[in-house]
């Protein structure tokens, strides 16, 4: 008998027992549902939605959007579905394993909430998702007379939009979502001006309100929760304003980049070993003022010296093709969680226009904030909120604590085969290389597909040169063509194939593995860094062994992964130092974890001191 394992409920005994059954009344109405017609279907469910309240719960709601999708797609939803669907109906954040079928488990709860008739918005990670979500749940919601709609990125017409947040159920990245709001925010906040003053003083009566693109914050459901709600929480939607045209003072960046490319370690700037800040020195502040030019002090925007300090961020903790690609003449953020290129963001407060003055390209004005939102404060506007990912159990505290869900980790439907390689070390990361290359082509020699998670563009570039020179066929995808990418990672797991992409590139594609590739051990999955979230790792190797099917998993570091320069460089230089051969013992690799969860201890506290911000403004904002 499969059970969920629930954080912060109490009593857990009764928990369990409840849930259970719950999900016996669920098969029970579903077997009796099956003898409806459709148009009973429909009458149910409009009689569910006339009284804007579920008897017993969700049960009913999820019987019936349960028979619906057997009967649009012949998908008939296993327990560990119903599991969760019932726990997502709750407002629960439920972790499922990759590949349990997700998609179907977040049509449950979207159609509970969307019975109440204030829409419900599920929110993705990226386009291709919400479109294959949308098409997915659309015949399914159609069949029991609910409409869903699809918020398309960058859709020029508001009327569409508006459409779209009209229909019961609307699909969307999550990140649209909150740049909606912003923009009615925006609307909101130019009615309030020039226009309401014509109306109040001269035509005597209310100004009409703005015709809004969101209808309100009533239900959401977050797919990928974890890097949603935990790992981009750090990022703030903004929409601003000078971004692409050029800089009208180029001349103070490119000093202070020149500058910088003489300056010494130890001797102008420090660099601190546990968050890896550099700062500079006394002597690298007199140095900087004493080569300020007059033309440079006339164009200066902020504190000269913080000029100097970007620019040393950018020449020593940016690396291009890892944090930025440079095409067009243009300077391109790549999202440390996705490995995508962000076409339309930029770095704030100068940062960006130090890095475009260290690739030598247009030099761009610096953006003009108009409105902003936390993520965790725009998703803290919904009455209810819940999500699945496949890895959460490790921010469950966090997750109650800032979003006050509750965390149910829902084991799989059929036992995990997967098998779990200890990590292997090289000194450099040639060594590494070459290492990867040799288990790849023997691997590929047996027909076993292989899918190589990369952190970083460079690193993605540089293996793929190495399985080249052997003559092995490959695919790659990084953030440099990332069109059509869920159409590479579906086929990784095709009889012999290669594939090199970033962590997360595909998350939630589907990789099919068929039988000839099952015979030689299933999809074997290469990390080639540890990231800085342990949960990515763990999305990593979730994309072998799906569904009960064998399949293996294994991470090859080197003491030159940016985790341990970065974080531990001391740590890194002494290992090096007593390196006799190229691969290190097995237990070297205990210090890659200890430096993993230094970072997200950190990361935690800067993400709570973030919060802490937004709630203190917040309340200053009510004061006033």
């Amino acid at each position: 008998m499969l059970f969920a394992f629930d954080f912060f409920l109490t009593p857990r005994g009764q928990a369990r027992r409840d849930e259970a059954a719950a999900l016996t009344r669920v098969s029970t109405r579903r077997n009796e549902l099956a003898a409806d017609s459709d148009s009973r279907l429909r009458e149910r469910a409009e009689e569910l939605r006339r009284g804007r309240t579920l008897p017993e719960g969700s049960v009913e709601a999820i019987a019936l959007v349960a028979e619906s999708i057997r009967r649009t797609h012949g998908l008939a939803a296993h327990e560990v579905q119903l599991r969760a669907g019932l726990a997502l109906a709750e407002g629960a954040l439920v972790e499922m394993a990759t590949g349990e079928g997700k998609t179907l488990a977040a049509l449950l709860p979207a159609f509970c909430f969307a019975l109440r008739g204030r829409g419900a918005h599920v929110a993705t990670v990226n386009t291709y998702l919400a479109e294959r979500d949308a098409a997915f749940a659309q015949p399914v919601f159609a069949r029991l007379g609910l409409t869903v709609g699809l918020l398309r990125e960058n859709e020029p017409n508001p009327a569409a939009k508006r459409a779209a947040y009209a229909a019961d159920v609307t699909y969307g990245v999550g990140t649209e979502f909150g740049f909606d709001y912003l923009r009615d925010q925006l609307a909101l906040r130019a009615a309030g001006r020039t226009e309401a003053r014509f109306h109040e003083i001269l035509l005597r009566r209310a100004p009409p309100k703005p015709d809004l693109l969101q209808r309100g914050h009533a239900f959401a459901v977050i797919d990928e929760a974890d890097c949603v709600l935990i790992d981009e929480a750090r990022s703030p939607l903004i929409i601003s304003t000078g971004a692409k045209r050029p800089s009208a003072t180029p001349e103070v960046y490119r000093l202070a980049d020149e500058i910088a490319g003489g300056f010494r370690e130890r001797e102008h700037y420090t660099r601190d070993a546990r968050t890896a800040r550099l700062a500079l020195t006394p002597e690298g502040e007199r140095h900087a003022f004493a080569r300020l030019t007059d033309a440079a002090l006339l164009q200066l925007r902020r504190v000269w010296l913080q000029y100097l300090e970007h620019a040393l961020h950018v020449r020593h903790q940016f690396r291009r093709d890892v944090h930025y690609v440079v095409a067009e003449d243009r300077v391109m953020m790549v999202d440390e969680f996705t490995g995508r290129l962000c076409h339309d963001r930029t770095w704030r407060e100068g940062l960006h226009q130090a890095a475009e003055a260290r690739a030598g390209v247009t030099i761009t004005e610096e953006n003009s904030s108009e409105a902003t939102i936390s993520r965790p404060a725009y998703f803290q506007l919904y009455e209810r909120i819940c999500g699945m990912t496949g890895t959460a159990a490790e921010a469950a505290s966090e997750l109650r604590e800032t979003y006050a869900l509750r965390t149910t980790v829902v084991p799989p439907h059929r036992p995990c085969r997967r098998a779990l390689l200890p990590d292997r070390v090289f000194a450099t990361r040639t060594a590494k290389h070459a290492a990867v290359a040799r288990e790849v082509a023997a691997r590929h020699a047996t027909g076993q597909p292989v899918l190589i998670g990369t952190r970083t563009i460079e690193n993605s570039e540089a293996l793929a040169d190495a399985l080249v020179s052997l003559g092995l066929p490959l695919r790659l995808l990084n953030a440099k063509q990332d069109a059509g990418e869920a159409a590479i990672i579906e086929r990784a797991g095709q009889p012999g194939a290669i594939t090199i992409a970033t962590n997360m590139a595909g998350r939630g594609a589907h990789i099919p593995v068929p039988e000839e590739s099952l015979r030689v051990g299933g999809l074997h999955v290469i990390g080639l860094e540890r990231h800085e979230s342990a949960r990515i790792d763990r999305q990593l190797i979730g994309r072998a062994a799906r569904q009960g099917q064998p399949g293996s998993a294994q991470f090859f570091l080197s003491l030159e992964d940016d985790l341990l320069q970065r974080r531990a460089p001391g740590i890194a230089a002494r290992l090096a130092r007593s390196a006799s051969h190229d691969e290190l013992p097995p237990g070297v690799a205990v210090h890659f974890r200890r430096a993993q969860r230094k970072v997200e201890a950190g990361d935690r506290t800067q993400r709570r001191a973030l919060a802490a911000q937004h709630r203190w403004l917040d309340e200053l904002k009510q004061a006033l």
